[in-house]
Order: C-alpha cells, then sequence, then structure tokens
C-alpha cells in the first residue's frame, strides 16, 4: 500500500507539473484594458506612418518576387486590419485572428521598409510604429518580427478569470477527497486539507483580480507555487486524492496560456 501511494505521489507531481511548467519566469500579463491602449496605438502609429509617406510613393506600384503591389490598397488593406482589430477586441472576444492579420501585413511592411527600396519620409514613423507592435505581438503570445510558425493567441481577463474559477472549484474536490480518505491520520489529514485550501483561496484571489482587470502575475506565480508544492515528488496520495489532483490539470493548462501571452512559457 505504501510503495502504491509514494507512486501515485510521483505520478500526481507528473500530472501537475506538465501542466504548471510554463509558470517558471516571472512576466507581467497586461489586463484587457491595458491591451485596448497598446491596440490603440498601433492603430495611430499607422496613421502616423501613412501619413508622413509621400504622396507620389503612395501612387506607385512595386513589383516584387511575388508580384506587383499597388502602396494604396495595401495601405488601406493595414488600415482595415488595425481598426478591424479595434473594434473587434473586447471582453468576450481577444480577437487573436485579427491580431495575426495586422502582425502578419506590419510584417510585409516590415520588410519593404528595412530594403534599399524603401522611401525616406516614413521610415521614423515605422520606427516607432514597430516599437508598438513588440509590445502587441508580446500580450498576444509572440514576438516581432514574427518568428516562423508563431502562435498568436491571448486569453482576455474574462476567460482567465474563469479558468482560475475552475482551479478551485477542482481544489474544494481535492478537499473533499482527503477528507474522505480514511487511510489518514487526523493530524496528516488536517494538515493537508489546510494545505489544498491555500490553493482555493488563492485561485479565488487570482479570479477576482482578473475579473477587476487588477495586475494579477503575482498571485498567478503565487497560485503556481502551492501547487508544485502539493505534487512534490515523494508525497503519498491515495488513488481518490490523486485522481482529484489530476482534475486541475485541464484548468492550470488554460492559465499556462492566460498568462504565457506575456511571455511565451511563463507565468
Amino acid at each position: 500500500m505504501e510503495f502504491r501511494y509514494r507512486v501515485a505521489g510521483v505520478m500526481a507531481g507528473g500530472l501537475i507539473l506538465a501542466a504548471s511548467a510554463a509558470m517558471a519566469q516571472p512576466a507581467e500579463r497586461l489586463a484587457d484594458k491595458d491591451v485596448k491602449a497598446i491596440i490603440d496605438e498601433v492603430d495611430t502609429g499607422r496613421d502616423k506612418f501613412e501619413g508622413n509617406l509621400d504622396g507620389d510613393f503612395k501612387s506607385k506600384t512595386l513589383r516584387g518576387p511575388n508580384g506587383e503591389t499597388r502602396v494604396a490598397g495595401a495601405l488601406q488593406d493595414y488600415q482595415d486590419s488595425t481598426k478591424k482589430l479595434q473594434e473587434r477586441f473586447n471582453a468576450d472576444y481577444s480577437a487573436s485572428a485579427e491580431a495575426a492579420t495586422v502582425l502578419k501585413q506590419s510584417m510585409q511592411i516590415e520588410t519593404f521598409m528595412r530594403g534599399p527600396s524603401s522611401p525616406e519620409k516614413g521610415r521614423n514613423e515605422w520606427d516607432r510604429q514597430t516599437a508598438n507592435l513588440k509590445r502587441l505581438a508580446e500580450v498576444y503570445g509572440t514576438t516581432f518580427p514574427l518568428p516562423d510558425g508563431a502562435t498568436i493567441r491571448r486569453m482576455n481577463d474574462k476567460e482567465s478569470a474563469a479558468a482560475a474559477k475552475a482551479v478551485a472549484e477542482q481544489a474544494e474536490q481535492v478537499k473533499r477527497a482527503v477528507d474522505a480518505d480514511k487511510t489518514l491520520a487526523k493530524p496528516e489529514k488536517d494538515a493537508l486539507k489546510d494545505e489544498v485550501e491555500g490553493i482555493v483561496e488563492q485561485a479565488k484571489t487570482l479570479e477576482s483580480r482578473l475579473k477587476d482587470g487588477k495586475p494579477a502575475t503575482a498571485d498567478g506565480r503565487a497560485l503556481k507555487d502551492k501547487i508544485v508544492a502539493l505534487t512534490r515528488a515523494g508525497r503519498n496520495f491515495s488513488p481518490a486524492v490523486l485522481s482529484a489532483i489530476g482534475g486541475l490539470r485541464a484548468p492550470l493548462e488554460k492559465l499556462d496560456q492566460a498568462f504565457g501571452a506575456a511571455r511565451p512559457g511563463t507565468l
């Protein structure tokens, strides 16, 4: 029995650490209101860049390896995309697809503006725009310029708070499984229940801060630390407790995604 429970403890660590490995380094997750401000700056930067281009250049047709490009048409497409990102980003929709379109179109402009044929007017404004694009890319879990095969995705505050709530609810299930475990002596059972209660309360705190649009990265790290402590290698759990702990994995993976938008692979 002891060997089985020891193995169960190791398995619990594997189940959760696989989900929380992405929480290792500090990084700030921006709230929706801060992301909205960045999106607005991207549109403003686009407008300033376009406004400083020479009129003759805007009327040109550029020829490249992929065919001809009408500058005026490309600029209009870029404006349409930044405006669509502005309009569609809200509490219920992170507009990841729209952000991907803006970043990919920006890559085309970036390649041209760094080339020998780029116009002199507009270069300073594009440099400023790239700073905005770097911030936009970061909150959508990538970098600018975009790497090959980049995943461009963000979980907004509402969805992230729901994941934190799911962690709290599943941790309550863990606590109930501990309470029902007849193999545990009362002092050990009480200590374990208190430990899990700490996870419940931390997850609720994280949920509250996310719902309120407040900075929450430190609370995310604190939750991670408590879960890692619970599932450290060598701890003995009954199969029922192990099963309940395993149920934490799905909501934890969502929190990894939520906080990984600030920097890939971190919470």
